[in-house]
């Protein structure tokens, strides 16, 4: 069978399957899969949408190939407007590689709407030993400005992943709101956290800001960060 008796036979249904099985084929030639991307695109259904949305989790060997490919795909995806996006949505809740097709979200819904979107997906991820996408999660969440933000961010100073604790105050970070203080502090005198590149990370930020270690100074006098030292007279932690 020659690709367009392929594109053109079966119902709709089988149609709708075939195309998606092979723009998500990376063995098949990359013509044809992008005149299967272009079938569904203009299919417009929410099936159809989110068969284009599968091949963001996959990764082609030839990695500029691959990401000039999922650009084309979003470019498909965008064109379909605001119809494109609770199908884009709807995929992201069940998928890691979501960067491509946030852009979907932020395009039509805005950074408000993006920033709840992204703290929406933030609290289902329960997994200690599953860390990936909140790790991308909370990174994503310091491209944005929003005091929504900072208490499931700051929980996050605690969490299982050493990764994500350190995205977490890079984030908080971004925030530049006071309202981080207290939490920097308590994850920085945390008697549990035993990564000394993350208290020295914490140490930075409150050297930055200006912050003190409010009623919790006394904790780091025999054990603070490599490199630093706790200043009884404004108590705080200066470089040793």
């Amino acid at each position: 069978m020659g690709f367009f008796d392929f594109l053109f036979s079966g119902g709709e249904d089988s149609q709708l399957k075939k195309h998606i099985k092979r723009l998500n084929n990376l063995n098949a030639p990359q013509e044809e899969r992008l005149l299967s991307a272009q079938w569904l695109a203009e299919k417009g259904s929410p099936e159809a949408l989110q068969g284009m949305l599968k091949r963001f989790s996959l990764t082609y060997e030839k990695q500029m190939k691959d990401i000039e490919e999922k650009e084309y795909l979003y470019k498909l995806l965008r064109n379909n407007g605001e119809s494109a996006v609770e199908p884009t949505k709807a995929w992201i809740r069940q998928n890691t590689a979501f960067a491509i097709p946030l852009r979907i979200v932020e395009e039509f819904e805005g950074d408000d709407k993006t920033v709840g979107f992204l703290l929406e997906l933030l609290g289902q991820e329960m997994d200690p030993f599953k860390t990936e996408k909140k790790r991308q999660l909370i990174i994503k969440l310091g491209d944005f400005t929003d005091e929504r933000i900072i208490s499931p961010v700051s929980a996050c100073l605690f969490d299982y992943d050493e990764e994500v604790r350190l995205a977490s105050i890079e984030t908080l970070h971004k925030q530049q709101s006071d309202a981080c203080h207290e939490s920097f502090v308590e994850a920085l005198v945390n008697p549990e956290e035993e990564s000394n590149r993350l208290k020295i990370r914490l140490a930075e930020v409150l050297e930055q800001r200006g912050w003190d270690l409010l009623d919790k100074g006394d904790r780091l006098i025999n054990n603070p960060p490599v490199g630093w030292r706790f200043n009884p007279d404004n108590n705080s932690l200066v470089r040793a």
